[in-house]
């Protein structure tokens, strides 16, 4: 099937997510070849090159052929702000159109989504390393708990959908906030899009916890530590992405003789599988998403659905 944009009306969106290890990547790529058209990136963690195993970065036959955009746009050491993302991926979404094409969106970071498909504007606010350091000097004082409670305070969206410990991007979001006055993202929904949201989901919550624990081993077979060890060698341990991509952190402990294999995976399992729990916070406050529970559904019968779907929005 070819499916293109009119010019006449509202741009045309496809936008597929859901928590961590639900095959997003898989039906994307599988819709983008029947649809003939290209995949833009939704995901924080695959924008950072050379971050490989442990992001899940589809490999070029993964891709099917299909263009991937928003993928290795950063470097290890380099901050990249959802104002970032929003600034290059709406470009690329408005090339995809422009060439006549529906973009698919994909990834599970809601954060992004919501920055290039529904929020008008989000603030570009450059680092403050004065309000960094006092952030650091707090969170090693009270803990980093004590942060993630001061901007539950300010902006309780945004509080949820980070982990108490996730330090660095709390502290990103008080520095916005401390700058502008304002939550991130402080913007409303815009009308000029239409999205098709689907989603994918499991039921069974155990079913999708074994999965993850799944994915993290396959990772560690394929030499997950080996590639942290080597991005610490390289760019040090105070490289960005080595302490905002998951699991990583954790991994890096190990490489840094502070803990042991054992103890560093039970913690990356413990917090992707937390993590999980808060991208379906995040998602469920969209009621526009069309869900399928992918419990006993093999690739086939998810590719079916979401066709239905797609044909029915387009021709509706």
């Amino acid at each position: 099937m070819s499916a293109t944009t009119n010019t006449t009306s509202i741009p045309k969106v496809i936008a597929i997510l859901g928590p961590t290890a639900t095959g997003k990547t898989a039906l994307s790529v599988e819709i983008a070849q029947w649809l003939g058209t290209e995949i833009i990136s939704a995901d924080s963690q695959l924008i950072y090159r050379e971050l490989t195993i442990g992001t899940a970065k589809p490999s070029m036959k993964e891709r099917g052929g299909i263009a991937h955009h928003m993928i290795d746009v950063a470097e290890p050491t380099e901050i990249y702000s959802a104002a970032n993302y929003q600034t290059d991926a709406s470009a690329i979404l408005k090339t995809v159109q422009h060439a006549g094409k529906i973009p698919v969106v994909t990834g599970g970071t809601g954060f992004y989504l919501k920055a290039l498909l529904q929020a008008d504007f989000i603030p570009s606010v450059p680092p403050n390393p004065v309000f960094r350091e006092a952030m650091h000097r707090l969170a090693q004082q009270h803990g980093s708990a004590y942060l993630h409670n001061r901007l539950y305070a300010l902006d309780p969206v945004r509080a949820e959908a980070l982990h108490p410990n996730d330090t660095v991007r709390i502290i990103r979001a008080l520095e916005i906030i401390d700058a502008t006055g304002l939550p991130v993202p402080n913007a409303p929904v815009q009308k000029s899009l239409d999205v098709l949201w689907l989603g994918l989901m499991y039921e069974d919550r155990d079913l999708l916890r074994a999965r993850i624990d799944e994915r993290i081993e396959a990772m560690m077979q394929a030499g997950w530590l080996t590639e942290v060890e080597s991005l610490v060698r390289q760019y040090g341990p105070q490289a960005h992405a080595l302490h905002v991509a998951h699991g990583y952190p954790e991994l890096m402990s190990v490489a840094l003789g502070e803990c042991t294999l054992p103890q560093a995976l039970e913690r990356v399992r413990l917090n992707i599988h937390q993590y999980s729990r808060r991208q379906m916070t995040w998602f469920r406050r969209n009621p526009d998403i069309h869900w399928l529970a992918c419990d006993t559904l093999n690739s086939a019968e998810r590719l079916e659905w979401a066709k239905a779907r797609i044909s029915q929005w387009l021709t509706s």
